[in-house]
């Protein structure tokens, strides 16, 4: 359980062989016996078995489905991935064991929005976390009569300040098969604004 030398138990009687291999790994590493120094004859004490372990790393990778543009994810705020096509492909930098990762979407795709699912963790093995992409559309339409300012919202929390009549366009778009309902959060002074295909 610690580095340095170490000593079997039970001794090999003279011109008997010897064969050190590792039995079970440690958590998180992999230890390997040299090749040169593993097995041998015993002529004498042997002091020579050399054992050497190394952290084991993994692969952070991204399954993305319904994508159509091109998208820029990250693994803990940096390691950018761009990909343009679904399917399954890994970040370069691997993690080490016991290290966490966190995927994230830097640049959304034009005219998409992509979330990730259960994108951040602790990394013991190989990872592949899910990025799903649907389409979004933009909310607007007219105003028209208008002398004053008015304040709209969509669905509750979206507000637009307009002060001219034409046409608008809420700054947040509403993801493919989602609703949206437009409201006037506040009336133009000495007006009454009402909105119609709400």
């Amino acid at each position: 359980s610690s580095n340095g030398s170490f000593t079997f138990s039970s001794p090999v009687n003279s011109g008997g062989s010897y064969s050190v291999a590792v039995q079970t790994q440690p958590t998180g590493q992999t230890c390997t016996v040299g090749s040169a120094s593993g097995t041998g004859t015993a002529t004498a004490n042997v002091t020579s078995v050399a054992v050497s372990c190394t952290t084991n790393t993994y692969t952070i990778s991204v399954d993305i489905s319904g994508l159509s543009g091109t998208v820029v994810l990250q693994n803990n705020e940096g390691n950018d991935l761009s990909r343009n096509a679904n399917g399954t492909a890994p970040f370069t930098t691997s993690i080490a064991h016991g290290e966490t990762y966190s995927v994230t979407v830097k640049t959304q795709p034009t005219g998409q929005v992509c979330s990730v699912t259960s994108g951040t963790g602790t990394a013991t093995a190989n990872v592949t976390v899910g990025v799903n992409c649907v389409n979004t559309y933009t909310i607007g339409g007219t105003v028209s009569g208008l002398t004053g300012t008015v304040v709209l919202r969509n669905n509750g929390v979206d507000d637009l300040t307009v002060s001219s009549n034409g046409s608008f366009t809420f700054s947040s778009p509403v993801n493919s098969g989602g609703s949206y309902s437009v409201a006037v959060q506040t009336q133009p002074t000495g007006q009454t604004c009402t909105v119609g295909s709400a």
